[in-house]
């Protein structure tokens, strides 16, 4: 835990008004700002005061006694915000965020650091320059999707409308749950933490169900909604001018390490990519913070402007 009671700060709620809603953002820490966007299912509670958030290892690179740290719930996402319009795109999702940010008078960012989800609504913020970012960090994302990955959110959808034909909407969002969590792991791990094949199917039905139990409406437009636009998402690694560090996980099946490499190679202020060996696949991205957290922290900290 980061934060000792000397030195913890209270997390400040602002909810921003936007066209056709509210976003709702955290502030946490002192110190130049710095934006965490995390993944397609993630809310503002990534980094709590608490050491509770749902991706508090990246703490030990984005350290609140560093930085303000500023997180979001995204529009149409898990979160508090709400909007009339979900976004149908990432540039539509990012046009909310930096609404909101604007709308608290924040315009220049030491960093933005993306994961997942959040990595491709980071680089599109670094691309439209309605915001200053120093430097950009991206973690399991890349400048467009693979074959794979949009295969298997395609099924994910045909699960959702399935479960619709048969009247059983939550079960088919809960098996569109399911799938996805299978993608965003390896089987390697699967087969290490899962001895009795069983388990692991239990592991995902379970984690699909929570999903639908939060709220149905919500989890359907990670899949008919968000989904889509991870799809469709095409962005000229040339648009990203700030110094840019890529992390990604041998694992990895939905962005595997040669798309990041390519990726890294057509940057034009390229500051590494980085393919740490991981277990968990895809979520090696909140697992493996501890591995990763050295080489963000320097990056974060490094002086070359």
């Amino acid at each position: 835990m980061l934060m000792t009671a000397s030195s913890s700060f209270l997390i400040e709620t602002h909810q921003c008004p936007v066209p056709g809603g509210a976003i709702y953002i955290n502030e946490l820490g002192r110190g130049p700002l710095v934006l965490v966007l995390g993944g397609i299912s993630g809310d503002r509670q990534a980094i709590t005061n608490a050491a509770d958030g749902w991706w508090q290892g990246l703490a030990h690179a984005v350290d609140p006694n560093e930085f303000t740290i500023i997180t979001v719930d995204y529009a149409g996402g898990n979160g508090e915000s709400e909007v009339a319009a979900v976004p149908q795109t990432i540039a539509e999702q990012a046009s909310y965020i930096s609404t909101a940010l604007l709308e608290l008078g924040w315009v220049d960012f030491h960093a933005v650091v993306g994961g997942s989800y959040g990595g491709l609504v980071a680089l599109e913020l670094a691309q439209d320059k309605q915001l200053n970012f120093d430097r950009v960090a991206v973690i399991g994302a890349a400048h467009r999707p693979t074959a794979q990955a949009v295969m298997l959110r395609a099924l994910q959808r045909e699960f959702v409308r399935l479960g619709d034909a048969a009247g059983q909407p939550e079960r088919g969002t809960q098996l569109a749950r399911a799938l996805a969590m299978l993608s965003y792991r390896s089987a390697e791990g699967m087969d290490q933490y899962y001895p009795d094949p069983q388990d692991a199917v239990n592991y995902i039905e379970s984690r699909g169900l929570r999903t639908v139990q939060r709220s149905l409406p919500r989890a359907r437009q990670l899949f008919e909604v968000f989904g889509p636009a991870l799809d469709s998402y095409r962005i000229e690694p040339y648009h990203i001018e700030q110094p840019t560090l890529l992390i990604g996980f041998d694992s990895d099946q939905l962005v595997p390490p040669s798309l990041l490499e390519t990726f890294h190679g057509q940057l034009p202020d390229g500051r590494g990519c980085h393919i740490f060996p991981s277990t968990y696949g895809h979520d090696g991205f909140i697992k493996n913070t501890a591995d990763y957290a050295p080489v963000l922290k320097q990056f974060l900290e490094s002086s070359w402007r």
